[in-house]
C-alpha cells in the first residue's frame, strides 16, 4: 500500500492484550483515513448509547495516508470517540509529531478499549508495544509528564529539544484524571486534541499517556510527481500573503480583526466588541510582547504555532499559544484584556489538561450568573464578576481537581447554567461552548455552529472567517460544501488552517492521488466527505440527539446585541436540512442514505 502502512494496533487495557490487524483496503478507499476511518470503526464497534466514560467506549487515534509523507502541513492525527461533554461524536484533531511517529512505527490507527485496573502508559517503538505502570506519573501536570516520560525512555529531557526528538508523547493532566468533562489530550509540548472532553475518556481508562517512536517511513506511489508538487506548493506558499501572515503571526492577527468587525466574543457573548482588545488590532503588539519562537508541526514550512513567555514570577515558564480562540474565551469573553493574564490562564489550561475554549465558556457563564444574582458568592467562594483575574486562576485549578466549586464547573457550562435555573445563559451548542466569533456579527456562523456534529466548534467549516467572500444567498450551500470538504481534510489528514481559504480543495485531490496511486475523482471525494458528515449525524441520532439540539442560545436568535441583528435560524435551518437531503426533523431521508451507500 502507498500512503497507508496497512496496520491497526489494538490494545485491550482491561487484559493488557494487544493485537495487530490488517487495515482493510475498502476502508481506505471509501473513508480514506483519519476522521472517516476512525468514525467507521467506532460505529462498527460501539453502541452510540453507551456511557462515554464507561469501559465500553473506545479511543481511536487515527492518521491518514498523507500523515508523515512530507506533504506540507501533513503532520496531524485525529482522536475519534464518544464525547462526555456533548454525548455525541467527537473527533478533535491535533498537530505536532505524534501522528507521523505512529506511522513510522508501522501503524495507521491505534484502538484503545476497556479500562486498565491501575494507571498505565503505553510505549510503542516499532514492533515493541508495552503497557507500563504509571502510578508515579498520576497527578503530574502535562509538561511534567512529558519530561518524566522522556527521561524514563532515554530521550531529550527538554521541551526546547522535543521537535528534534524521535519520541512523541500524548498525555492527560489532572483534569483528565479527574474526569473533567472538557479535559483534553495534550501532545508534544503544548498542542492539544482539545474539544469534546476526550482527556476524560483517556482518564476513565486509567491511561496517563502514550509515547511512540518509529524507524520506518511512508512510501508514496509517484515519487517524482509528489516531489514536484511539494516544490510547487512551497513556491506558492512563498508568495501567498495569507500563508505569510500565518507564519508571522499564527492566529494572533485574528483578535484584532474580529474586534474590528464586531464579532469578538465579549462578556459571555453579551457584546461583540472589547475596548481592551483595540490594542490587539496591531498583531505586532502581541508578537513583540510575548513571542519566544515560532514552532512547526511535522513537515510544515509555515510554523504558525507560537511559544510565548509568561511575564510573571509565579509562572516563570513558556507556553504554547495562546491561539485566538483561547485569547477570546479566556480573555474578552471573561472580561479580561491584559495579555499577561490571558497567557497565565492559557498556561494553566494547557498544564492541567483542559480545553481553553470550553473552560472560558464555562467560567464566563458563571460570571454572568454571579453578576445577575443567580449564583451566590457563598457557593463560589469568590466574588466572581467579569474581569476578576485572581478568582478565575483559582477556579481553573480547582476545576481540574474537582475541589469546592470546581466540582460544579468540571461538569461544563451547560450543567452550571441549568443548576442555577438559567440555561439560557450558557453560550454553547450540544453542551460545548461556542468559539470566539460572535454569530450575530456574521449570521451564517450561527448555522455552522448549530449544525456541527460535535457541538459548538469552529474547525469543521471555515466560511465564517471570510465574511464577504460569498454572496449571502450562497452561504447555506457553501456551509454544506465546507462541512463536507473539511471532513475530507480531517480524513487525509491535513491541517485545515493551511488547506482552506488560502489554498483550496484541488490540492487535496492532487496529494491523495500522487500519494496513494488510487486516482480519486473530484466527485468521489465529494461523496466521501458527504458520507462522513451523514454518518456522524446517524451516530448522534442513535445517541439520542434530535433536531432540537441544532439550536443556538436564545440570546443569538432573539436579542440583537451585535450589528442590530439576530441569527435567523428559523429560516436557515429548514433550508439547510433540505439541502442536505434530511427531513424536517433533521433525519437523513432513505433516498439520501441510499445515494451515499448507507442504507
Amino acid at each position: 500500500m502507498f500512503g497507508w502502512k496497512g496496520k491497526i494496533l489494538r490494545i485491550d487495557l482491561t487484559t493488557g492484550n494487544r493485537s495487530v490487524e490488517d487495515l482493510s483496503p475498502d476502508l481506505c478507499r471509501n473513508f480514506i483515513g483519519g476522521r472517516g476511518a476512525g468514525l467507521k470503526l467506532l460505529m462498527d464497534e460501539v453502541d452510540p448509547r453507551i456511557d462515554p466514560l464507561g469501559p465500553e467506549n473506545k479511543l481511536i487515534f487515527a492518521t491518514g495516508p498523507l500523515t508523515g509523507t512530507g506533504v506540507p502541513a501533513g503532520g496531524r492525527f485525529v482522536v475519534v470517540s464518544k464525547s462526555p461533554l456533548s454525548n455525541c461524536i467527537a473527533n478533535p484533531c491535533c498537530g505536532g509529531y505524534f501522528g507521523p511517529n505512529l506511522k513510522f512505527a508501522g501503524y495507521d490507527i491505534l484502538i484503545l478499549e476497556g479500562q486498565a485496573p491501575s494507571p498505565v502508559y503505553l510505549y510503542i517503538r516499532d514492533d515493541q508495544v508495552e503497557l507500563r505502570k504509571a502510578d508515579h506519573l498520576w497527578g503530574k501536570w502535562s509538561t511534567d509528564t512529558e519530561h518524566a516520560l522522556r527521561k524514563e525512555l532515554g530521550e531529550a529531557d527538554s521541551l526546547d529539544d522535543w521537535q528534534l526528538s524521535d519520541l512523541s508523547v500524548v498525555s492527560i493532566g489532572p483534569a483528565g484524571e479527574n474526569l473533567v468533562r472538557f479535559a483534553c489530550i495534550m501532545a508534544d509540548g503544548g498542542r492539544a486534541a482539545g474539544r469534546s472532553g476526550l482527556g476524560a475518556v483517556m482518564g476513565s481508562k486509567n491511561l496517563k499517556g502514550i509515547a511512540v517512536s518509529g524507524t520506518g517511513q511512508v512510501d508514496v506511489a509517484d515519487v517524482t510527481g509528489f516531489s514536484q508538487a511539494v516544490m510547487d506548493f512551497l513556491e506558492e506558499g512563498r508568495v501567498n500573503r495569507t500563508l505569510y501572515n500565518r507564519r508571522t503571526y499564527g492566529t494572533w492577527a485574528l483578535p484584532g480583526r474580529a474586534n474590528k468587525s464586531g464579532t469578538q466574543a465579549t462578556r459571555n457573548f453579551q457584546e461583540g466588541y472589547s475596548k481592551a482588545f483595540e490594542w490587539y488590532e496591531d498583531p505586532n503588539n502581541v508578537r513583540d510582547h510575548i513571542r519566544v519562537r515560532d514552532e512547526a508541526c511535522f513537515g510544515c514550512p509555515f510554523a504558525c504555532s507560537k511559544r510565548s513567555r509568561i511575564k510573571d514570577p509565579e509562572y516563570p515558564w513558556t507556553t504554547k499559544g495562546p491561539e485566538h480562540e483561547s485569547m477570546a474565551l479566556l480573555g474578552s469573553n471573561c472580561g479580561f484584556g491584559d495579555l499577561d493574564d490571558i497567557c497565565r490562564a492559557n498556561y494553566l489550561c494547557n498544564e492541567l489538561g483542559m480545553d481553553t475554549i470550553t473552560a472560558g465558556a464555562t467560567i464566563s457563564c458563571a460570571m454572568e450568573l454571579f453578576e445577575s444574582g443567580y449564583l451566590p458568592e457563598e457557593d463560589l467562594g469568590y466574588a466572581m464578576g467579569f474581569g476578576n483575574t485572581k478568582a478565575m486562576m483559582a477556579l481553573l485549578k480547582k476545576t481540574a481537581i474537582r475541589e469546592d466549586f470546581g466540582e460544579v464547573l468540571a461538569e461544563g457550562g451547560k450543567f452550571v447554567a441549568e443548576k442555577y435555573g438559567h440555561p439560557e445563559l450558557f453560550m454553547g451548542i450540544k453542551g460545548m461552548g461556542m468559539p470566539a466569533w460572535h454569530p450575530q456579527g456574521v449570521p451564517i456562523i450561527g448555522l455552522q455552529y448549530a449544525t456541527n456534529n460535535v457541538g459548538g466548534s469552529h474547525t469543521k467549516a471555515t466560511l465564517p472567517f471570510y465574511d464577504g467572500r460569498r454572496d449571502p444567498e450562497e452561504h447555506i450551500e457553501w456551509t454544506k460544501h465546507d462541512q463536507d470538504y473539511v471532513a475530507l481534510v480531517d480524513s487525509a489528514i491535513l491541517c485545515w488552517i493551511i488547506y482552506h481559504g488560502p489554498l483550496w480543495g484541488e490540492k487535496l485531490q492532487v496529494w491523495l492521488n500522487l500519494t496513494t496511486g488510487l486516482d480519486y475523482s473530484d466527485a468521489e471525494l465529494r461523496m466521501i466527505g458527504e458520507k462522513i458528515w451523514n454518518m456522524e449525524r446517524l451516530f448522534n441520532l442513535k445517541a439520542g440527539l434530535t433536531a432540537k439540539d441544532d439550536a443556538l442560545p436564545r440570546r443569538m436568535t432573539h436579542e440583537p446585541r451585535v450589528k442590530d441583528q439576530v441569527v435567523p435560524m428559523d429560516r436557515m435551518l429548514p433550508e439547510y436540512y433540505d439541502l442536505r437531503g434530511w427531513d424536517e426533523q433533521g433525519i437523513p431521508k432513505p433516498e439520501k442514505l441510499a445515494e451515499l451507500g448507507l442504507s
